[in-house]
């Protein structure tokens, strides 16, 4: 009786605790941004415990904010990690070689009642979240069988992923279906799905090893697997490399679906981005996911290449060629493909664990790490990984064109990396003088790179038109043209013959007069008096510059004096007027302004000085008039000029003739500077470059370009009427619009950042005296930021910027990077007082060209 007694009551203890703890191994979970999974959740009698395994970039912290949080789906109560198990709280964790972690989050304890939770980060710029985490099975819901779950592949050893089944729904023929029912017989399956009036069925029959076979007949079943299964002697039809791709402007379809999606993740957008190498840019498309998860958009390429695509769960990259879809299917992290293209995708995805340079520890010892020593651990980064790249093949089955691709990718990857050299260091350099104290500083050491560091770029880099096939050669031409063996150093003044010399060669027509004073101006821009001019300029331009900007009050009232009593100027030269000037008023000169001083009259000699004295007599009205007329044009000749010399620079070195493709993508980059800007070519003008490129494709290819942003000037033109007033519109056209309202009638200057970019912060610094200079004219200064950008951080940003500021959601700044064409930051935009968009990208200018414009907008 007594026995009795005592195995009852442990009876009823083991009960008791079964009910009080409980065990989920790998539980279904809807969309998840967590670079990993969710392999695990223990609810016990006190606590939650959540484990995770991460696959994360080497290298690279992640971190555990406080606020991390798990809440039932139909609440906003949340409850916060108590404490971590494998990684530190709330400190950053670096990644191991390998890439992997393992670790628990602890949590109170969940109601028994709750049947799915969420998982997230509360924290401003958390950005890991998974929902719909199923904590109760025995919900009613109809699911899938667990055993029937996953993205299941051929077990022929292509890999060919047909099925994607999942708790709720599944993906199949590129389509999202719902489960109708779901009947089961010993270990055979009937699962009937419907979508809208479409229905299918599909046959399963489960096999050892946990796989399954599939089918739409019963007769005509095949293996699937969860894992993938490598045979190398697996044969592929129509197994063959790319050839050099044929250049040809057509259209090509990206289309998915992100599994689990759902909008309570608060993004319905991402941006696609193709690297243009002949346009110099990367091209962006944004991309509308529906509520189930699918996607598709079509966008325009040359040829096959890989794109970037920026999702809410992550970024890929993807292969896509012209003319074909690509299929995408997003689990998490992991990526399925099928239809055109999908062999090379998963192989590429398959091969992505081949990358062993490591940028981080790379840009920490480059400070001390001379060129040759740089270029020789890049080259041998390089072998090891064409190495495991054979290795892999051997092993495993590669296509010839997945091989062919990654082989590319390595080697360009090196080249781009042994390019980056001179630039890393700069930008170390730079950090080193901006330090506030001498124990902030990080050891660096002088090196001088020559000639033969550059010795790599053969022919068969620089001609090598396979190359156009990756994503990378976009990088790797942009590192060459601008690699410090090409840097160009050019006289700061450009001539009056420089300048009329190049018009003429564009088809401008000069009068009489004006040929007349470059004639004459030949006398006085003699070589002798430009050598002159510019020693005078490396000595003492920095002393002259702070001069001007020292007593920019007294240069402004000496030019009014001048013109109020119509006086002739003493001196030939401003700065001796304005020095003159400022000894009637008893302002004191400086040490290094009175150097400055007394160099520039010795500058030139008496007979030179005296014929500028002429010059300006007979010629200062018309070259006033003459720089007047012709000012839209300076600056295409300053950039002209500048990259010529560039190029020039670098077939010089490589010593090659005309018609390599390099050298037509340099000529189209630097052509399409002009069109960025939206300034299009006569057809004269464009006939003249379309001469110097040997690809007759390229010719076309502009002039396209140039026609299609003639119809988009155009059409800024004439939009008008806007009538939406409120900004919680989350349309491209309609957002923008509405943002502007309020500011019509004024010119708006509107400046895309973020508060981590340095650039854009260094350019907002840059512009401010300009900004305070035109407080009282009719232009606004506008700020648009993302929410990448931490609140507090903008917050306390935006109090020293001033001006007006935006702080938009990710699908916002997905619209207008579309509409904007974004695909960097800084980026400038330019509206006028009726509220149009007259320059979409402006680029860089310096604080008078930006003056320049605002004022010609606001007399208009």
């Amino acid at each position: 009786m007594k026995k009795s007694l005592i195995i009852n009551l442990l009876l009823l203890l083991v009960c008791l605790n079964a009910f009080s703890q409980k065990v989920i191994e790998n539980p279904d979970y809807g969309y998840s941004t967590v670079p990993g999974k969710l392999t695990k959740i223990e609810i016990l009698e006190d606590t939650t415990v959540l484990h995770f395994h991460i696959k994360y970039r080497p290298g690279h912290w992640i971190f555990i904010p406080k606020e991390t949080f798990i809440k039932n789906v139909d609440s906003d109560e949340k409850l916060f990690v108590t404490k971590t198990e494998g990684i530190p709280f709330a400190e950053r964790y670096y990644m191991p070689e390998s890439g992997e972690v393992n670790y628990k989050l602890y949590f109170p304890k969940l109601d028994k009642s709750i049947n799915e939770i969420d998982f997230g980060e509360a924290n401003e710029g958390g950005t890991w979240f998974t929902y719909s985490i199923v904590i109760n099975e025995n919900d009613g819901v109809l699911r899938m069988p667990k055993p029937l779950r996953g993205n299941w592949m051929l077990t022929d050893g292509s890999n060919d992923w047909h099925y994607g089944f999942y708790s709720k729904k599944a993906i199949i023929d590129k389509q999202v279906w719902y489960y109708k029912s779901i009947k089961k017989k010993g270990k055979k399956y009937t699962i009937i799905l419907e979508k809208g009036d479409q229905a299918k069925t599909v046959y399963a029959k489960g096999q050892k090893n946990g796989r399954v076979a599939f089918g739409e007949s019963p007769k005509t079943l095949q293996n699937y697997s969860l894992e993938k299964i490598y045979n190398p002697d697996y044969k592929l039809a129509n197994n063959s490399e790319y050839e050099a791709p044929v250049l040809d402007l057509k259209t090509t379809k990206y289309s998915g679906i992100i599994k689990n999606f759902t909008a309570d993740a608060g993004q319905k957008t991402a941006t696609l981005y193709v690297n243009n190498t002949f346009f110099g840019r990367q091209d962006s498309h944004l991309i509308k996911i529906a509520d189930d998860g699918s996607f598709s958009v079509e966008f325009p390429i040359t040829h096959a290449l890989s794109i970037f695509v920026r999702m809410p769960s992550g970024a890929f990259t993807v292969f896509v060629e012209p003319g074909k879809e690509t299929f995408h299917c997003i689990d998490g992290k992991e990526s399925f493909f099928t239809g055109d293209c999908a062999h090379v995708n998963s192989d590429l995805q398959a091969l992505k664990f081949i990358n062993y340079y490591n940028h981080q520890e790379a840009r920490k010892n480059i400070r001390v790490t001379s060129p040759e020593d740089y270029k020789k651990m890049c080259l041998d980064v390089r072998d090891k990984e064409l190495k495991a790249l054979e290795d892999y093949a051997s092993s495993h089955f590669v296509s010839a064109k997945g091989y062919q691709l990654k082989k590319l990718d390595i080697e360009l990857k090196a080249y781009q990396n042994v390019l980056d050299y001179s630039m890393l260091r700069r930008s170390l350099k730079y950090q080193n003088k901006k330090a506030k104290s001498e124990d902030k500083k990080k050891p660096f050491k002088e090196f001088w790179v020559n000639k033969s560091y550059y010795d790599f770029l053969s022919e068969d880099i620089i001609n090598n038109k396979q190359f156009l096939l990756t994503g990378e050669y976009y990088f790797f031409v942009n590192r060459l043209i601008y690699a410090e063996i090409f840097e160009t150093q050019l006289s700061a003044e450009i001539t009056l013959v420089e300048f009329a010399d190049w018009l003429q060669k564009n088809n401008k027509e000069l009068t009489a007069e004006e040929l007349e004073m470059i004639e004459m101006s030949k006398q006085i821009e003699t070589p002798e008096v430009m050598k002159k001019k510019e020693l005078f300029r490396k000595t003492h331009g920095k002393v002259e510059q702070a001069f001007y900007k020292k007593h920019q009050k007294q240069t402004k009232a000496y030019k009014d004096y001048v013109k109020e009593n119509n006086l002739k100027p003493k001196h030939s030269h401003f700065l001796l007027n304005i020095v003159e000037y400022l000894k009637d008023k008893e302002e004191t000169l400086s040490d290094e302004e009175l150097k400055m001083i007394e160099a520039l009259k010795v500058m030139k000699t008496k007979e030179e000085y005296e014929r500028d004295r002429v010059f300006d007599e007979a010629y200062g009205k018309v070259r006033g008039q003459f720089y007047e007329k012709y000012l839209q044009h300076y600056s295409d000749m300053s950039s002209d000029r500048y990259y010529s010399t560039r190029f020039n620079k670098i077939k010089s070195f490589l010593g090659k003739p005309d018609g390599l493709l390099l050298y037509d993508i340099i000529r189209m980059q630097e052509a399409m500077k002009k069109l960025n800007d939206y300034k299009v070519y006569t057809g004269d003008e464009l006939a003249v470059i379309q001469t110097e490129l040997k690809d007759p494709f390229l010719a076309k290819y502009l002039d396209l370009e140039n026609e299609k942003v003639k119809r988009e000037i155009e059409l800024n033109k004439t939009k008008g009427g806007y009538t939406v007033n409120k900004v919680n519109r989350t349309e491209g056209d309609e957002l923008f619009d509405a943002m502007l309202e309020k500011f019509k009638g004024k010119v708006v200057y509107v400046d895309f950042w973020a508060t981590w970019c340095g650039p854009c912060k260094s350019s907002i610094k840059k512009i401010k005296p300009l900004k305070e200079e035109m407080k009282g004219d009719d232009v606004v200064f506008l700020y648009i930021t993302n929410q990448t950008s931490p609140k507090n951080t903008w917050k306390n940003s935006i109090a020293n910027i001033k001006g007006e500021h935006y702080r938009v959601t990710a699908d916002e700044w997905n619209y207008l990077t579309e509409k904007f064409n974004i695909s960097g930051i800084p980026h400038y935009v330019l509206v006028n007082k009726q509220g149009r968009v007259v320059n979409p990208k402006v680029g860089h200018k310096s604080n008078r060209e930006l003056k320049t414009i605002f004022k010609a907008e606001i007399q208009k």
